[in-house]
């Protein structure tokens, strides 16, 4: 995987580039927290590639592929929060690095009665699953920011928070769907 950029003292980019392109990275890890499976797609140019944990993807069908095969145990009970955006200048947009933890806030089969609006109490969630740095370079399009590439670098993860089978049959009857309830 490619190093990520070094970070500049200042930034170029103007306050409206920037909070549109933090709004949209805050915006993507909600498509994610909620299944938006189209969303999700949608938020990558068809010829996006993306490099992640799991290898390397390379446009809209591997994407699509590993989103609906390989990442649903990352969705139900897992909330993202991207913090410390710095947003960049790059060679025909900006690039847009945070860090991004993902939050277990529920096991998967509790995940469905907080969709309800239930409210449960556990002695040791919610707590951090796992730490990655991120590195998004986006490209502004007619329909908004679009992905062209995705890094994932070195990651943490909290084993004990981890599912032991992470195949799609063990949590697709647990994932949510676009317009989770607050």
């Amino acid at each position: 995987m490619p190093q990520f950029p070094s970070v500049p003292r200042t930034g170029s980019v103007d306050a409206g580039e920037w909070t549109s392109a933090v709004d949209f990275v805050n915006r993507v890890n909600w498509l994610f927290e909620t299944y938006d499976l189209e969303g999700m797609i949608n938020s990558f140019l068809p010829d996006a590639r993306v490099y992640h944990f799991h290898g390397s993807l390379n446009g809209e069908g591997d994407i699509r592929r590993f989103l609906t095969d390989d990442y649903p145990y990352l969705i139900p009970g897992v909330s993202r929060n991207a913090t410390n955006h710095v947003v960049d200048r790059d060679a025909d947009g900006v690039a847009v690095r945070y860090q991004n933890v993902l939050i277990r806030h529920a096991w998967p089969q509790q995940a469905v009665g907080l969709q309800a609006g239930q409210v449960l109490e556990s002695d040791d969630l919610p707590a951090i699953w796992l730490y990655s740095p991120m590195l998004d370079r986006l490209r502004l399009t007619d329909d908004g920011w679009k992905i062209s590439e995705r890094y994932i670098g070195g990651s943490m993860m909290n084993k004990r928070l981890s599912l032991p089978d992470t195949s799609r049959a063990s949590v697709e009857k647990f994932l949510p769907g676009p317009g989770l309830p607050l």
